[in-house]
């Protein structure tokens, strides 16, 4: 059982392909932030399996490879980041997973249902992710306190929260939005089994209670929220109501590549 969760990346030429990236050179930051950017474009988040279908989520790396890059699927942050996180450690990259909560929204401290991913570059850390259904940073962000970086007109900050935790904020002028929080402490892929049966499975999961898709766009976003689907373009965002689950079926196709 165990196993399945760090069988090495089936096929490396393939992710590429479904990324839409030619393999640079070097495994460095300037490369680890054109793969995470092409990942975001490329890949969607969605929980349609668990939210329409009431699927187990399976981990292993080969059931999440042929989801996402054989059937042109997306998944949530477990799937994403467990995938991408495999697929950099193949590239060359020095990875290890982290314990991330989602703050964005909430008035309280939630509980540590999110999984973001950590690399070491020259003795320096960065957090990265492509499993979050945004806003997220289109780039990895230096875990040092104060840093501020712009990805794709998107600023982002992260702070040091305590002793074990490091807060990244989305800054929009003089305004800092919480997103999340994630500590620097290395997680086998086991270590997120449980968070992941919780999310999938337990009633109070927003997983199973709202359709949730998303991607990044070279302008902008595209996202489905239950039955309405909103596209940014430019910093310009438009609705419009889903009539039926045909269209739905057409958009998620259209759109995001999707065929359910």
């Amino acid at each position: 059982m165990y196993a399945q969760l760090y069988t090495p990346l089936p096929d490396l030429n393939l992710y590429l392909d479904r990324i839409q990236i030619t393999k640079p050179a070097k495994a460095d930051l300037k490369n680890l932030n054109d793969l995470i950017y092409a990942h975001q474009c490329h890949i969607p988040f969605e929980n349609l399996d668990i939210f329409e279908f009431h699927k187990f989520i399976d981990l292993g790396i080969e059931k999440l490879f042929e989801k996402v890059i054989l059937r042109n699927r997306g998944g949530y942050c477990f799937e994403l980041n467990t995938l991408f996180s495999a697929f950099l450690r193949e590239y060359g990259f020095k990875v290890q997973l982290c314990t991330c909560r989602i703050l964005r929204g909430k008035d309280f401290i939630p509980p540590s249902l999110h999984c973001g991913i950590l690399v070491t570059l020259k003795e320096k850390l960065w957090f990265c992710d492509v499993g979050y259904g945004g806003p997220m940073p289109g780039g990895a962000l230096l875990v040092e306190d104060g840093f501020e970086k712009t990805y794709w007109g998107q600023t982002f900050r992260i702070d040091r929260a305590d002793s074990y935790w490091w807060t990244v904020h989305y800054v929009s002028g003089q305004e800092q939005e919480k997103i999340l929080q994630f500590t620097t402490m290395p997680q086998k892929p086991v270590e997120f089994l449980a968070p992941n049966e919780y999310c999938s499975r337990n009633e109070n999961s927003v997983f199973l209670n709202e359709r949730l898709v998303n991607m990044r766009t070279k302008n902008g976003s595209l996202s489905i929220v239950n039955d309405t689907f909103y596209e940014t373009v430019d910093h310009v965002r438009t609705e419009k109501k889903i009539p039926s689950p045909e269209k739905l079926d057409q958009l998620l196709k259209s759109r995001f590549g999707i065929i359910l």
